[in-house]
């Protein structure tokens, strides 16, 4: 009875999508007779800024990893395309988008596990999103990590500005990328329900993949999206 439940329940939320909002099966619509995540992403139209004059808002790019704690194991879930394939509309490169992930695909090609086209999308427009990703039977039992790196172009503020020859000038990229934690276990008997925190940003150049904690700069960006929820759901 309760597989039953959970399958109408989940077959309701990815028809549902005009009410819910944007829905993605990142590997595959996830069988609910088997664990799978969901990230639920909320924007935040009220930050995002318009590149130009009379042009739509910028949407976030961003990415969704593991890490396996043991091993360091790690795999992507999910990227927005032009990140994940380095096409973009305006330049021919953006190492600053989200670097801290582009360190994090290199060691995925390295452990052959990685596949753009079945890990990317373009950038959802609704104003919510969420990310269903089934759990390959590698992590059943582990202790993971996840990972949410995002980034909004032209969020300047008064450290990070559109001044050029300012230290915190770094073209339509304004503030930094940011990044959120969150800790699983893929148990049975483990936290279902979680909100990830905010424990730094990326290099504001993409000159480096490492992890800055001070966010004492960050303003607008921190409010990237209005909420971030991770359901673990089991049979």
């Amino acid at each position: 009875m309760q597989k039953l439940i959970i399958g109408l329940t989940l077959f309701v939320v990815l028809i549902c999508g005009s009410v819910l909002g944007y829905q993605i099966t990142a590997n595959g619509n996830p069988d609910p007779s088997k664990p799978y995540l969901m990230v639920n992403l909320v924007y935040n139209f009220d930050v995002y800024k318009r590149p130009f004059f009379l042009m739509p808002k910028s949407h976030p790019t961003y990415v969704i990893w593991l890490e396996e704690k043991e091993s360091g194991y790690r795999k992507s879930i999910f990227v927005t395309r032009k990140a994940g394939k380095n096409d973009w509309s305006f330049a021919k490169r953006r190492p600053e988008a989200i670097p801290v992930w582009y360190g994090v695909n290199k060691i995925e090609k390295r452990q052959r596990t990685f596949d753009i086209d079945a890990v990317s999308g373009a950038t959802p427009t609704d104003e919510m999103v969420q990310i269903y990703w089934q759990i390959p039977d590698y992590f059943k039992g582990k202790a993971v990590d996840l990972y949410i790196e995002a980034n909004n172009s032209f969020d300047f503020n008064d450290h990070y500005t559109r001044k050029k020859g300012t230290p915190g000038y770094s073209g339509a990229n304004g503030q930094p990328s940011l990044i959120w934690k969150a800790s699983l276990v893929f148990k049975d008997n483990s936290l279902r329900d979680i909100s990830p925190q905010l424990i730094g940003h990326g290099d504001l150049f993409g000159e480096n993949h490492r992890l800055f904690e001070d966010i004492s700069s960050i303003t607008t960006a921190a409010q990237t999206f209005q909420d971030i929820r991770i359901s673990y759901v089991t049979p």
